[in-house]
């Protein structure tokens, strides 16, 4: 819910600096309200969801490891963070210290979905009768 109120606010704060131009900084939040909006509300929404209604695993083990699970809302949640602190930065001052925080981000970004899918991967299954 935070990422989604964030991502508002930051937005709002964009598109009204467009028709007023009262803050030169609130140009930099272009990419990346659209990020904590997309990632920070609704890949972690999907994610949840995923977790928590795939079919279960077995009655002793329903949901598989959930250091995996939490790992992957860690390593998604840093990234985020990450590139919501780098991207503005590199927006209005590039330099190798915020590229790589970008480059950062997306690693751990991909990680988190990699380890999502290795959460889930075991509770797919064919429909019986197909």
């Amino acid at each position: 819910m935070l990422y989604l109120l964030i991502g508002l606010v930051a937005g709002a704060l964009y598109w009204l600096n467009n028709a007023w131009s009262f803050w030169k900084p609130f140009t930099a939040l272009n990419p990346i309200y659209i990020h904590l909006l997309v990632v920070g509300w609704l890949t972690q929404l999907i994610y949840g969801v995923i977790y928590w209604m795939f079919p279960i695993i077995s009655r002793t083990d329903m949901r598989g490891d959930p250091r995996q699970a939490w790992a992957a809302l860690i390593t998604l949640n840093l990234g985020l963070i990450l590139r919501a602190l780098a991207e503005p930065w590199r927006a209005l001052e590039p330099n190798s210290v915020n590229q790589a925080g970008l480059i950062a981000s997306a690693i751990f970004q991909v990680a988190a979905g990699y380890l999502i899918v290795l959460v889930c991967w075991p509770r797919v299954r064919e429909k019986p009768g197909r």
